[in-house]
Parts: C-alpha cells; sequence; structure tokens
C-alpha cells in the first residue's frame, strides 16, 4: 500500500514548526508526499496557498493540525485522517484558543501532545494520545512511529501502551537518580512534582495501588516545601485512585477532606447524598469530573442517560472534553431554561456547525445568541479573530533559525 501523502498546518510558517519536529518531517518527506499551508517551505515539500484548499483529495490525505486556530479551516475538510499535533498551552493562554484546542483534539483522530502536562490532560479526556517532548528519544520514536502508522491508516493502540509503559519506567529511574542525589546531601529540583506525575502514570496503566503511594509521597514532599493548595491540587487525586480501587466511600470521604469554598462544599454534599440514595455510579461519574477524568466520567454516565442529572452531568462532560456534537446530541433538557441557557445552546449548535464547514448556517446562530445582549456576539468575534490568524499562520519567517 503507498504511503498516504501527508498535509502540514504549520504554527506560523514552516521555520514557525519546533526544529526536532521539522527536522523530522523534512526526513519524512524523502519517503512520502509533504505538502504545507506554509509560503516558506523547503525543497521537496509542495507550498500551499489557503485558496487552494479546494485543489486537494482530502479523503486520501492525512492532516497535521499545529495550532489551534486552524480548527474551524482543517475539521471541516474531512481529512483521512486528522492529526493534533500541539504544544501545551501557554500560562496566560486566551479563552478562544482553550476552546479552540479542545475542539481541534476532540474532533482529531490522534493527538500528539509537546508538553507532559498536556498529554496527561488529553489522556483523561480521548484515547490515541501520544506524547512527543524531546525529553525522551525513546519515547518521542513511539510518537513518530504512530503518526506514520496512523497516516496510513494502522492501528497505534500497541504503541500507546508501550509508550505510557515506558514513561512510567522512565519516571521511575529518574525519581531513582534524584533520591540518590538527596542521599547525597543535595536538593534536585522537580522531584515532589516527577513523584506526582510517575503516580498519574501508574494510574493510566492500570496500577492503582503504585499510583496511592507515590501520589501520597508527592503530597509529603510538597508539604515539606512548603507549596501552596496541595490538597486540592495533588491529595485530591486520592479520590480518583481509590475509585479505581473500588473504595467509592472512601473517594467521597477524600474529596470532602480537601473541598474548599461554597462550590466544593456543595459538590461534597451532593456526592454524599447520591451514596446515600443509591445513585453510586452518578456519583462515581461526578467524583471522576472533579479529578478531570472526564474519559471515565463519560463512559459511566453514558448508560445513565436517560436520568435528567445523568443527562446534565453528560452534556457538562461532553462540552469540557469539545466533543460539541455529543453534546448536542442529548437535546436541550436543561439547557434552555433561562435566556442564557438559550443563548449557550446557540452558540454551541454555531460552533458545531462552523466545525461542520456552514459557515453560513453558524452565523445565523450566532447573530441570533446575540439579538437581545451586544455582549453575546462572542461568536462572531471569535471567528473573526480565528480567520485571521490562520491567514498569518501560512506566513513564515524566512530568516529565523
Amino acid at each position: 500500500m503507498a504511503a498516504q501523502p501527508i498535509v502540514v498546518f504549520p504554527p506560523g510558517g514552516w521555520r514557525g514548526i519546533p526544529s526536532g519536529v521539522r527536522d523530522w518531517l523534512e526526513e519524512l518527506a524523502a519517503k512520502r508526499k509533504l505538502l504545507a499551508f506554509a509560503d516558506d517551505a523547503p525543497n521537496g515539500i509542495e507550498s500551499l496557498g489557503l485558496e487552494q484548499l479546494n485543489n486537494v483529495e482530502w479523503g486520501s490525505v492525512a492532516a497535521i493540525v499545529m495550532h489551534p486556530a486552524w480548527v474551524h479551516i482543517a475539521v471541516p475538510l474531512k481529512p483521512h485522517c486528522l492529526i493534533a499535533m500541539l504544544p501545551g498551552p501557554e500560562s496566560n493562554e486566551e479563552e478562544l484558543w482553550s476552546k479552540c484546542r479542545a475542539w481541534l483534539c476532540a474532533y482529531a483522530t490522534l493527538v500528539v501532545a509537546g508538553t507532559e502536562a498536556f498529554y496527561l490532560e488529553q489522556c483523561f479526556r480521548r484515547g490515541s494520545v501520544f506524547l512527543m517532548d524531546g525529553m525522551d528519544e525513546t519515547s518521542d520514536l513511539f510518537a513518530r512511529q504512530a503518526v506514520e502508522w496512523h497516516s496510513d491508516g494502522f492501528e497505534s493502540d500497541m504503541l500507546i501502551r508501550l509508550q505510557q509503559r515506558h514513561r512510567a519506567n522512565w519516571r521511575n529511574e529518574l525519581l531513582r537518580k534524584q533520591e540518590q542525589e538527596q542521599a547525597a546531601g543535595s536538593k534536585p529540583s522537580g522531584f515532589a512534582d516527577g513523584l506526582f506525575f510517575h503516580s498519574v502514570y501508574r494510574y493510566l496503566t492500570g496500577e492503582p495501588e503504585y499510583a496511592r503511594q507515590h501520589l501520597l509521597a508527592s503530597f509529603e514532599q510538597m508539604l515539606h516545601e512548603g507549596r501552596r493548595d496541595t490538597l486540592q491540587n495533588v491529595y485530591r487525586f486520592l479520590s480518583a485512585i481509590e475509585l479505581e480501587q473500588g473504595h467509592v466511600q472512601d473517594a467521597v470521604r477524600t474529596y470532602g477532606y480537601t473541598a474548599q469554598g461554597e462550590t466544593e462544599w456543595r459538590n461534597a454534599e451532593q456526592l454524599s447524598e447520591w451514596l446515600a440514595t443509591g445513585k453510586r455510579e452518578l456519583a462515581k461519574a461526578q467524583l471522576y469530573r472533579l479529578n478531570d477524568d472526564y474519559r471515565k466520567a463519560a463512559a459511566l454516565l453514558e448508560p445513565l442517560a436517560d436520568d435528567p442529572e445523568a443527562r446534565a452531568l453528560l452534556a457538562a462532560t461532553y462540552i469540557t472534553m469539545g466533543r460539541l456534537d455529543s453534546a448536542l446530541l442529548l437535546g436541550n433538557d436543561g439547557l434552555r431554561r433561562s435566556a442564557g441557557d438559550r443563548r449557550q445552546w446557540q452558540r454551541l449548535q454555531g460552533t458545531a456547525l462552523l466545525l461542520k464547514g456552514k459557515r453560513q448556517e453558524a452565523i445565523h446562530c450566532f447573530l441570533a445568541a446575540g439579538e437581545h445582549r451586544q455582549e453575546e456576539l462572542n461568536g462572531m468575534i471569535d471567528l473573526a479573530v480565528m480567520d485571521g490568524v490562520a491567514r498569518e499562520l501560512t506566513r513564515g519567517d524566512k530568516e529565523a533559525d
């Protein structure tokens, strides 16, 4: 079978692609046809302009999308496969790009994350996620191989398991070295964070007891360091681990220990009430949500969707995951009880239509959402910004390294 062509949607011209990824793509161009929406593409890679979108046979190419602003252009094209290859979000990332990132990852057939934190976030939202952060050559090789296999229509589930196991072992080896440094009297940086990440990997690989041990060690180390918000940011994850161990009552109790503020106190009360009234699966799903494991929450809520409480939670979960079509398929129960709910529904409809390539219908929904409140025209403003940034992303700096 001939290798499928690949079309790259870059993050700012060809030279805007991180050097390691760029070198790999240029090597790949020697084995298969590569095209890019970049005016500075090197020899051997065909340069495309946005006016040439309709010249590509999208059903027989793989698309690699490297910036969230491309989402409303790349997703409607329905390429043979859609690979989101994104760096982690910046600390002060604008809300628009956070939403576009979520939508792109939800509609992608494969996600390659550029940072560990972003990779783990996506593992809690979907399958077919790889890490390529330049920190470990073996791990990066799994990701690059997955992209090539996926582009040609082959499954990459085996590579997912291998990479997760490798990263867990890589983290373990790193921790051993840091422990040796500590024993020698030095203070290695990132030790507590490494323990936490290792805990998350063990959670993902189905080893909750190991995950628990590393989480508690991480929590203890962070307390020694005087870190803030460790109950909410670290210890709370113990409740997800306890769910994996089948200890639902303990998990609810753990969340209660970490609750702060009215919203979290209400969440804790609701969890206890659901357990007391026999709504065990609903409590488990909400607890997974509160630990950002939306993938497991959705899996528990989907069979319960006839229940209004579960349906509302499932809709909120889908929206967070970026799965707008799934949220809309649930219907408007609980989403049209107020004028604000109706506007939210119209914005969701508009965005889902935009991602189907139905631009005029999407604009109509955005205008309807803002008919009575000017500030609700955010959908229209966001679309204009996305269009402008996408045009800029094709332009490269030929002098850049």
